[in-house]
């Protein structure tokens, strides 16, 4: 009986020194999610938006009017999401907080001035 209780008490402890006691608290790469992320606020028929998907590739549309579509591969440097076109042309960064994308016009390429993406635009 000493043994078996001995070991129900052991075991936490064994797993919180294995995992490290980690907090909770999320790091960049956890709070980037596979996935669609639209810019919500956009009166567009057909919304902004940013796919990332397995194997760190996006997807970036930013307007219906444009005959580009920006694809290629993206990569988390902090707090930041950088997406870089497989034409090497284009560099698109988001700065990542709650879950959601925040673009940073000034650290990317310039947007068509037809593409109602402005800075800070939030995609979610």
């Amino acid at each position: 009986m000493k043994k078996l209780l001995l070991s129900v008490l052991i075991l936490p402890v064994l797993f919180c020194v294995l995992t490290g006691c980690s907090n909770g608290s999320k790091t960049v790469n956890e709070s980037v999610s596979i996935g669609v992320y639209v810019m919500e606020e956009s009166e567009e028929p057909l919304k902004p938006s940013v796919s990332l998907e397995e194997g760190n590739r996006f997807t970036f549309t930013y307007s219906v009017l444009s005959s580009y579509i920006a694809v290629g591969t993206y990569e988390v440097n902090g707090d930041k999401l950088v997406l870089k076109t497989d034409d090497d042309k284009y560099k698109y960064v988001f700065r990542v907080e709650d879950g959601s994308l925040i673009f940073c016009a000034e650290e990317s390429s310039e947007i068509p001035s037809y593409a109602d993406v402005p800075d800070g635009a939030v995609f979610k």
